[in-house]
């Protein structure tokens, strides 16, 4: 997210009105929240900036074991999608409770990587669905616009003018600088009611 943070604060900024700050933290997620807490760091940046939009992009270190209730819980197992599902939920709630009125959780990406690729389909799938309980949660489906074949990992996607363009960094599961833009430059106008 930390790529697509930067192009949405940049276009963002063009726009009148509009004060546009992100927080990314690499390497983070939900199902390690004793190495970073999420949720008190949302709440202390809704309380602190007061945003009545927020856009969400997490997920992609998430398809790892979870320490619940000290035991170590994989993610194919009912108790990891269920605290998953909480967390995920909680973040919702704390921006909810604190005065956001437009969220849009974004969904990952196709993934190169086969395992990866079936754990971020579950993960999108907790999202949509903790999103689809909450009226001020919109699930933005971007998978068609991120890959030439949804549901398979493209590199590359083909511009409307018929060009290629390089999306995806070299690892397979981030964006690149031009991915990045490209997402940017769809999300901006949802966000600001223009389509």
């Amino acid at each position: 997210m930390q790529a697509v943070a930067r192009s949405l604060e940049r276009d963002f900024a063009g726009e009148n009105g509009i004060e546009a700050t992100s927080f990314t933290a690499i390497g983070s997620g939900l199902a390690r929240m004793d190495l970073f807490d999420w949720h008190g760091q949302i709440e202390q940046r809704v309380s602190s900036y007061r945003p009545t939009h927020a856009i969400i992009m997490m997920g992609a270190n998430d398809n790892q074991a979870m320490r619940i209730n000290g035991n170590t819980v994989r993610m194919s197992s009912q108790e990891w999608t269920s605290e998953y599902s909480r967390r995920v939920g909680r973040v919702m709630d704390i921006m909810i409770d604190g005065g956001v009125r437009n969220i849009y959780w974004i969904e990952l990406p196709d993934m190169r990587d086969n395992r990866l690729q079936r754990d971020v389909q579950a993960i999108n799938d907790i999202f949509r669905m903790e999103a689809d309980s909450r009226p001020q949660v919109q699930f933005k489906n971007v998978r068609h616009i991120l890959s030439r074949s949804p549901g398979s990992y493209s590199p590359y996607i083909i511009q409307d003018n018929g060009m290629p363009l390089d999306i995806r960094a070299g690892d397979g599961i981030h964006l690149n600088r031009q991915g990045a833009d490209f997402l940017s430059k769809h999300l901006v106008p949802i966000v600001l009611g223009r389509r």
